[in-house]
């Protein structure tokens, strides 16, 4: 004869069921948790570790992945989660050549191959236009125009906007007024950070004017003579990091000023005795400034300031450089002294006006093989670029990871760039496209010159311009494939 349960028995039953239920949510949610954050069985030593997860991604997409003995179901963009240690990654596509590097994996980090940057197998290239004769190629930094000076001792430049299948030819004329006396020489010194206007360089006898030339020029008044206008013993010119229209003079007499050409306005002298500037971002200068014959000082001035603060003091009479920049928003300084390189964090970067403290926090130093003849922090402030002579250091901020890359031929004043992680090399008749740390090295294009090289947004095309046997040939190619 059947009895109901008692209501304690029904209660204690009911208080079990609960109980592994909720031990059971809490042991599923602690697994789902544990595989969040990268744990997994490691069958080679038969324990549970955390692993790194690393993310993929390649120019162009769809390629296979393959790190260590693993092969990836997904093709790139992809992700997997490893155990620590050493692997070697392979990306593949077909009709492109593999991409192939060792990497570290951390516990409980992320690392972004997301650089990738596959290379046809069998590279077309095409002639876009041609030219007579060709002194000097500039690439925008936006990478979407060429400033060509065809004659040094002819006033004018040509603009080439590489888009589409037949690039777009302009030109802009220096009006006769603004030219100085005597046989002159053109150059192009720079572009403006939003590709918007240039600064030439009208020189006679080793003396050299200044002009500031605006891209669309339509008339007379797009081009300004900054040497007639505000100083005529202009050492240095760059452009203010905040607009197109300022600039940052550095006189014959190493006093520095800004100009605003909007303003038609030239600023008191901000400091003296200054031997290089480098810019913060669009907040601040700095620059390397002689105290005596024996020491430097590294200053920074905020944008906006009349005031400057000293930073850092270097002992010794050998070449000192700098760069600044932000990565995550840290500030950070790489300074140079002879083939010594530090990289420095700082806790914060007060306006220079400001006596609020700042400590520096030494994250890298190092002996580089020789002496830097430029130094730069690019990628988003990731990467620390001290050049030298034969070769170039590079000091991952992400990775704390330092590598040298050795080239056989000597580089140009400043390393050239084709995006955040590539740059280029035009020597021993070719150009040659390696990563930031000199992996993965592909020669693209036969090339007989050393004139700029840009690659189109996507990716899709490196344009160049090499020597015919008449004239000069802008050249298109083709990096993704149709």
């Amino acid at each position: 004869m059947y009895r109901a349960p008692s209501k304690k028995r029904q209660l204690i039953q009911r208080g079990v069921v609960y109980a592994l239920m909720i031990v059971s949510v809490v042991l599923v949610v602690t697994f789902l948790v544990f595989v969040m954050l990268g744990y997994r069985f490691n069958r080679d030593t038969s324990s549970i570790q955390q692993g790194g997860l690393v993310q993929f991604a390649s120019r162009p997409s769809d390629a296979k992945v393959t790190i260590g003995r693993a092969s990836l179901t997904n093709t790139t963009p992809s992700k997997i989660t490893v155990n620590p240690g050493d692997y070697d990654v392979k990306m593949e596509k077909r009709n492109y050549l593999p991409w192939q590097k060792k990497v570290s994996i951390k516990a409980g980090e992320v690392l972004w191959l997301n650089y990738a940057q596959l290379v046809p197998a069998s590279i077309t290239t095409d002639t876009l236009s041609t030219f007579d004769s060709l002194s000097q190629v500039k690439a925008s930094p936006n990478g979407k125009y060429y400033a060509l000076i065809e004659k040094a001792d002819t006033a004018k430049v040509t603009i080439v906007e590489l888009s589409g299948d037949k690039p777009k030819q302009t030109s802009v004329t220096i009006p006769a007024s603004l030219r100085p006396a005597g046989v002159v020489s053109y150059k192009v010194a720079s572009w403006s950070n939003d590709s918007d206007r240039l600064l030439v360089t009208a020189t006679v006898k080793n003396k050299a004017e200044w002009l500031l030339v605006k891209r669309e020029a339509a008339s007379a008044e797009d081009v300004i003579n900054l040497s007639d206008v505000y100083d005529s013993s202009i050492k240095e010119l760059t452009f203010d990091p905040r607009s197109s229209e300022r600039l940052v003079l550095l006189s014959g007499q190493n006093e520095l000023r800004l100009i605003d050409t909007a303003a038609e306005s030239l600023s008191p002298i901000l400091q003296t005795n200054v031997q290089s500037v480098s810019p913060y971002g669009s907040d601040a200068l700095f620059f390397v400034r002689t105290i005596s014959k024996n020491e430097q000082s590294i200053d920074y001035l905020s944008l906006g300031s009349t005031k400057s603060r000293e930073l850092k003091r270097v002992e010794g009479a050998q070449p000192v450089l700098v760069a600044a920049a932000s990565y995550f928003s840290d500030p950070y300084v790489a300074i140079s002294s002879g083939t010594q390189l530090d990289v420095y964090r700082l806790n914060r970067l007060p306006g220079s006006q400001s006596d609020d403290a700042i400590t520096l926090n030494t994250v890298f130093s190092h002996v580089v093989p020789s002496q830097p003849t430029y130094l730069s922090i690019r990628s988003n402030g990731r990467f620390v670029i001290a050049q030298y002579q034969k070769g170039i250091a590079t000091y991952d901020l992400e990775l704390s990871k330092y590598t040298l890359t050795s080239l056989n031929a000597g580089l140009k004043p400043e390393l050239r760039w084709l995006d955040r992680y590539h740059f280029y090399v035009t020597n021993q008749n070719r150009l040659t496209v390696m990563e930031f740390d000199g992996a993965n090295p592909h020669n693209i294009v036969e090339l007989s010159t050393e004139f700029d090289a840009v690659q189109s947004d996507d990716g899709k095309y490196i344009y160049s311009v090499t020597k015919k046997d008449t004239g000069f040939a802008l050249r298109r190619s083709q990096m993704i494939l149709d």
